[in-house]
This record gives C-alpha cells, sequence and structure tokens, in this order.
C-alpha cells in the first residue's frame, strides 16, 4: 500500500509511469539468441554458448562478451527480468555494473574459476523438489539393483507457449487507484489472470519412467537425484527428483553400517564340542559356518566393569574441567558422556577435577603429592572392555562400500547357548565330564562348621520391590513410635535439664 502518488517503478515527479512504446525490451534477448519466451534453462544454455563463442581468451571481443554477461545477468534474474521487460534497461533498478568479468564463464560452469575466485553470478530461483521415499530391501542394497520408476509430472505446454500476461503487462501485479479527497492511495495486487507470475502460459502432464540404480551398500537415507525432473515453472529453473532410500527390516540379518548381524542359538555339547551352521548369504550362497578344532564357544561377557579406585591421589596434569559434584555415580555418566578417562573428587572441598587423556598418560601422571584425603577415579582397562564386546564373525561378508564394493563388513554371529531344559545332569554324565574338563575353580571341602544351602531361581525386580514395601512399613512404624515426643502441631518439645 503506498500514499501520495508515488509507488514502485515510479520513474519521477508523483505520477504513475506507463510502459513507453519506444523503450528496447528486445536487445538483451537478441544478444542472447532467445525469444522472450525463453525459460531460464534456455537462458542459461544460450548465455553459455555466448559466453564462449565471445570470450577473450577464446580469441573473442572483450566489449560483446561484456554485452552478453550482462545481458545474462538482467534475464537470469526474475526481478530484474520483469522490470526490463517492462522499462527496458534504465527500468532496472540495481546498476548495470561493468559488464561482467571473462572469468565468469568459467566460475559458473567449472566450479570456482581461475586464481582462486569464487561462484559466479546468480542464476534464476530454483523450483521445488520432489522427494519420493523408496523402499529398498537389504538384499537390494546387498547385491545393487535398478528400479523403474514412472512419474507424472506438471511441464509447459509447448505448443501454446509462454507469452506475457496482457492484463498486468508481465509485472504479475495490478495496482488500482483510489481516490479518497485530496488524498490518492494505490492499491497493489496480485494479477488473477497469471496468478501473479506476469506470464500467460498452459502445462499438460508429462509420463516419464526413470532409472533408479541403488548402489551396493547404499544406507538408508541415501539420496539419488534426478536433475530437472520436477514440475516445470516459468521464470524458475526446474527442481529435481529425489529419491530417498527406506531400508526394510531383514527377518534374519540386522545391519550396523557395513557389518551385519546374525542370532544363532546352540547346545551345550555344540558349545563344548565344536559348532557347524548354515547360513544362506542375502546374495544366495549357502555358507557353512565352522569353529575352530578344539576351540570352544564361550558365552559373552556381561556386566559392568569398575571403574579403579586409587585412595590418596591425583594426577600431575591441568584438568580438562572442574565441577562443584562428589556423587561418584553422577560422575562416572558424565565422563561416559563427554570421553573423560579419569576424574578426582576433593571431598573436602565439594570439588571434582576431569581429565581426557588416555588412560596410560593418566597411569604415568599419578601422584600423592597433596592429595591427602582426594579419590582418583580411572576408566576401566580398554583391553578389558574389549572382551565384553568381543564376538565371532566372517571377516569381509559384511555389507559392501559404496564407493568400493570389493571391500566389505564383517557377519557377526551372536550365538545363545541353549542349556538342558530340565535343568540338570546325571551323576554318571557329571562323572565323565569331570574327566575332560578342567578342575573346578571353587573345589571347597564341607566341614561341620559350615551351614549348607541350595540355589534357588528368584527374580531381583520383584525383590527390590519387595524390599522396598517393606523399609516404607518400618519409616511409618518409627514415625508412630516417635510421637510422644512432639508437641502439638508436630513442633519437638525440649526437656529441661537439671
Amino acid at each position: 500500500m503506498f500514499f501520495g502518488g508515488g509507488f514502485p517503478g515510479d520513474m519521477g515527479g508523483g505520477r504513475m509511469r506507463g510502459r513507453d512504446p519506444n523503450v528496447d525490451t528486445s536487445a538483451f534477448y537478441n544478444l542472447l539468441e532467445v525469444d522472450k519466451s525463453a525459460t531460464q534453462t534456455d537462458i542459461k544454455k544460450a548465455y553459455r554458448k555466448q559466453a564462449i563463442k565471445h570470450h577473450p581468451d577464446k580469441g573473442g571481443d572483450p566489449d560483446m562478451f561484456k554485452k552478453v554477461s550482462r545481458a545474462y545477468e538482467v534475464l537470469s534474474d526474475a526481478d530484474k527480468r520483469g522490470k526490463y521487460d517492462q522499462f527496458g534497461e534504465e527500468g532496472i533498478d540495481e546498476g548495470g555494473g561493468d559488464g561482467g568479468d571473462p572469468s565468469d564463464i568459467f566460475d559458473m560452469f567449472f566450479g570456482g574459476g581461475r586464481g582462486g575466485r569464487g561462484g559466479g553470478r546468480a542464476g534464476a530461483k530454483k523450483g521445488d523438489n520432489i522427494v519420493h521415499p523408496l523402499e529398498v530391501t537389504l538384499t537390494q542394497l546387498y547385491t545393487g539393483a535398478t528400479k523403474r520408476l514412472a512419474i507424472n509430472r506438471e511441464v509447459v505446454d509447448q505448443d501454446v507457449g509462454i507469452k506475457e500476461c496482457r492484463e498486468c503487462q508481465g509485472k504479475g501485479v495490478k495496482v488500482q487507484m483510489i481516490r479518497m479527497g485530496p488524498m490518492i492511495q494505490h492499491m497493489q495486487s496480485a494479477c488473477g489472470d497469471c496468478g501473479g507470475q506476469g506470464k500467460s502460459f498452459k502445462t499438460k502432464k508429462e509420463r516419464e519412467v526413470l532409472e533408479v540404480y541403488i548402489d551396493k551398500g547404499a544406507k538408508d537415507g541415501h539420496k539419488i537425484p534426478f536433475r530437472g525432473k520436477a514440475d516445470e515453472k516459468p521464470g524458475y529453473e526446474t527442481g529435481d527428483v529425489i529419491f530417498v532410500v527406506n531400508e526394510k527390516e531383514h527377518a534374519e540379518f540386522k545391519r550396523k553400517g557395513c557389518d551385519l548381524f546374525i542370532d544363532r542359538k546352540i547346545s551345550l555339547i555344540e558349545a563344548l564340542c565344536g559348532v557347524t551352521l548354515e547360513v544362506t548369504h542375502l546374495d544366495g550362497r549357502k555358507l557353512l559356518i565352522k569353529s575352530k578344532p578344539g576351540e570352544m564357544i564361550r558365552p559373552k561377557k556381561t556386566g559392568n566393569v569398575a571403574w579403579v579406585l586409587h585412595e590418596d591421589h591425583t594426577l600431575r596434569l591441568d584438568p580438562t574441567a572442574k565441577a562443584k559434584a562428589i556423587d561418584v555415580e553422577q560422575l562416572k555418566e558424565v565422563c561416559t558422556e563427554k570421553g573423560f578417562h579419569a576424574f578426582c573428587v576433593d571431598s573436602d572441598n565439594s570439588q571434582t577435577e576431569f581429565w581426557n587423556v588416555d588412560r596410560s598418560e593418566c597411569v604415568q601422571a599419578m601422584t600423592k603429592q597433596g592429595a591427602k584425603g582426594k579419590k582418583l577415579y580411572m576408566a576401566p582397562d580398554p583391553e578389558i572392555l574389549k572382551e565384553f564386546r568381543m564376538t565371532k564373525c566372517i571377516p569381509n561378508e559384511g555389507m559392501p562400500t559404496v564407493r568400493n564394493p570389493m571391500l566389505r563388513g564383517n557377519l557377526f554371529v551372536e550365538m545363545e547357548i541353549e542349556f538342558p531344559e530340565d535343568g540338570s545332569i546325571s551323576a554318571d554324565a557329571m562323572k565323565a565330564l569331570k574327566k575332560h574338563l578342567p578342575a573346578p575353580l571353587n573345589d571347597v571341602k564341607e566341614t561341620q562348621d559350615h551351614e549348607v544351602v541350595f540355589l534357588e531361581d528368584g527374580d531381583p525386580d520383584e525383590s527390590a520391590k519387595l524390599n522396598k514395601a517393606n523399609n516404607t512399613a518400618y519409616d511409618e512404624d518409627e514415625d508412630d513410635s516417635n510421637t510422644h515426643r512432639h508437641g502439638p502441631g508436630g513442633q519437638a518439645v525440649n526437656c529441661a535439664q537439671q
């Protein structure tokens, strides 16, 4: 909304400027040898052809090259092009510049140009991309696949062509003057005939079949673009159709990066005496998986590895961070999250220092000097932690990598050992096993001083709930027994001292 007789495009004097029929609005199109209905893609192609033809490094005319670059600068910008089509070069708000630098053609087409220059001139606005999810099985991601997919999109009907809107003279807006006493008000609104685009055109549906190639080893979320295959819109560079890989879950194989995982149950006899498994791989190959002769399959280690506590110790290193906290369990969580390998608690000052150096450096920097009363906690030994992660695998049988399909991850086989269902073993079998198995780690002889007890099945969660309920009842009894020590209103009553 504008007041007082002026509005955008008014070239002076407070009166609305109309379109001057004598203004040249075709020169820039003639320089690029395109029609006024040319799309942004057409203009870009034409500029490339003319710029290479007239480039000074190719023996062309420098002045002609500047004129061509100036024409492209204006026609590749939707706003400038609209003003040029209406008022000619004089109607463009921004200055004309020097007509372009010869290296801009290299910036535009070869990504960065010569002599370290950045990108070229700004081109047309790009239309919206169209994103389609692409359901892909793990088998297809392992072997690679090609899918033929049909798309339907809106394209400009070239039989009709693109014409300037007669109602708004290509401006995309209509201006209505309303006189209110001595004041003239200009009301601007989008042109209803062309939808505010300044151009008159028709679109039609076009069906195209695209061949989408899925690389071996492509990951979930991998994008496969098809440039310029979205809906067409005059004045905009056509957007892309982008297919996004959506990996479907496999019934047997689980994927983690380039590694594959499968679960298998084996019996106790297989764990002790050797196991043979058959696995049909994702490409249809049948693998016969065997344990090494004489090797037992051990259950995977579980549980938490304790931090190592050193009383009256600290480190001769500047701390990475400090905190006013001494809750050890919370401090361990902080170290795990931040990647710290050691922390020292100073209870007297309610302060903790953290270090993120390697554990080996922590060991070398330990000191007792000035550490009386302090507690130094060091992260578990990495080699011990490694033992908890160890899992049997078949090397180079995992997923291929995208850039080098011959390089593959590993196939991990996580085996769960099933013990006999009745949970017992006969005396004769026990004697036979004892002859071949290593001696017991705990070989204690029963004496009269022992109180014999037997193991039973128990649920730790149920036990914790029962203990909590018992403690709550006990606390309530304690509160009741202490009520005689309080007066009315719950105030404590002090005993008189003799």
